[in-house]
C-alpha cells in the first residue's frame, strides 16, 4: 500500500515519501515503532485529497512513495533525493533514524526537533546510537548553533547538566507557542517530528508517551517554517499501542506540510 495520493513516478515528483521500519534493539519503553510506516500509509487513506484550509488538492501534486528501505539503503537514497532537487519525507521508525539521515546530507542546514524528550544522553544502555541519544549525536556533529529542540518536558539530571554546559538550545513545552518559529534563523531546515511531542490525549500510540504535552498548535508552528524545510521525518508512532490517533496525526502532518508548500 502506498501513502494516499502518492502514486506518481519518482522522476516526475517533487515530494518523495519513504519509510524506515527500524527501531533500536533496546527501546526504552514500548516496542513496535518499526510497524509505523505501513500503518501511517493505511490511515492516510482516511483523508480527502482536498485541503479545505488552502484549496490545495494533493491529487494535483506529484508525490512519490518509494516504499520501505533499510536504514543503510535509506542513507544512500536520501542523498540521491536531495541531489535530484526533491524533498524527502521519511516515516520512522524510532528517532534513532534521524542522525544517519542528517549525516548523509552534504548541504548547509539547521536542525529543528519537536520532541517531548531532550534525547541528550551520552549513551543509553551502552548504546550511543539509541533514540535516547538522538539530539546529542546531531549536536556533536553539527554544533550548537545549528540545532534547536522544542516541546521538551522530560530529561535526566545528567542531560540537563550537559545541555547547560554545552549550550544546547531548547525550549520547554510550557513555553511553547507557534510564534517561536520566528526564533529559527536557519535558511534551510531539517525538521524532525517525534510524535510524543503531542500530549497523549492527542497521540497515545507512541513509544514513550509523556503527559502535559502539545496539541494542534504544532501544526501552526510547522506551517510557519514549511517553506524552509528541505527534509522532514516523523518518528516514534507505535502502532501496537495506537488507536489511530497518533498515526492519523502523523499522516495529516505529511499531507498538510505538502499542501502548505504548494499554496
Amino acid at each position: 500500500m502506498k501513502f494516499a495520493d502518492a502514486e506518481q513516478s519518482y522522476k516526475e515528483s517533487n515530494y518523495i515519501i519513504f519509510g524506515i521500519p527500524y527501531e533500536d534493539i533496546e527501546m526504552s519503553f514500548r516496542k513496535g515503532a518499526s510497524e509505523a510506516p505501513d500503518f501511517i500509509r493505511y490511515v492516510s487513506w482516511d483523508y480527502e485529497s482536498y485541503n479545505m484550509e488552502n484549496g490545495v488538492d494533493l491529487q494535483d501534486i506529484a508525490i512519490h512513495d518509494a516504499g520501505n528501505l533499510s536504514l543503510g539503503d535509506a542513507k544512500t537514497f536520501i542523498k540521491k533525493v536531495r541531489n535530484d532537487g526533491k524533498l524527502p519525507i521519511i516515516m520512522g521508525g524510532a528517532h534513532s533514524i534521524t542522525p544517519p539521515m542528517i549525516f548523509s546530507l552534504d548541504e548547509n542546514f539547521g536542525v529543528v526537533i519537536l520532541d517531548a524528550h531532550m534525547d541528550f544522553r551520552e549513551e543509553y544502555l551502552g548504546d550511543k546510537t539509541s533514540h535516547a541519544c538522538t539530539a546529542r549525536r546531531i549536536f556533536e556533529r553539527i554544533g550548537s548553533k545549528r540545532i534547536i529542540s522544542f516541546g521538551i518536558r522530560s530529561a535526566s539530571k545528567e542531560e540537563m547538566e550537559d545541555a547547560g554546559k554545552l549550550a544546547f538550545k531548547y525550549y520547554l513545552c510550557k513555553d511553547f507557542k507557534p510564534e517561536l518559529a520566528e526564533e529559527i534563523h536557519f535558511e534551510k531546515i531539517y525538521l524532525s517530528v517525534d510524535m510524543d511531542v503531542f500530549d497523549p490525549c492527542y497521540a497515545p500510540g507512541v513509544s514513550n508517551p509523556e503527559p502535559m504535552g502539545l496539541g494542534y498548535e504544532v501544526f501552526d508552528f510547522i506551517k510557519k517554517i514549511a517553506n524552509r524545510v528541505i527534509a522532514l521525518d516523523i518518528v516514534e508512532v507505535c502502532p501496537p499501542y495506537d488507536d489511530g490517533r497518533a498515526s492519523l496525526l502523523a499522516a495529516k502532518i505529511i499531507r498538510d506540510f505538502i499542501s502548505w508548500r504548494c499554496e
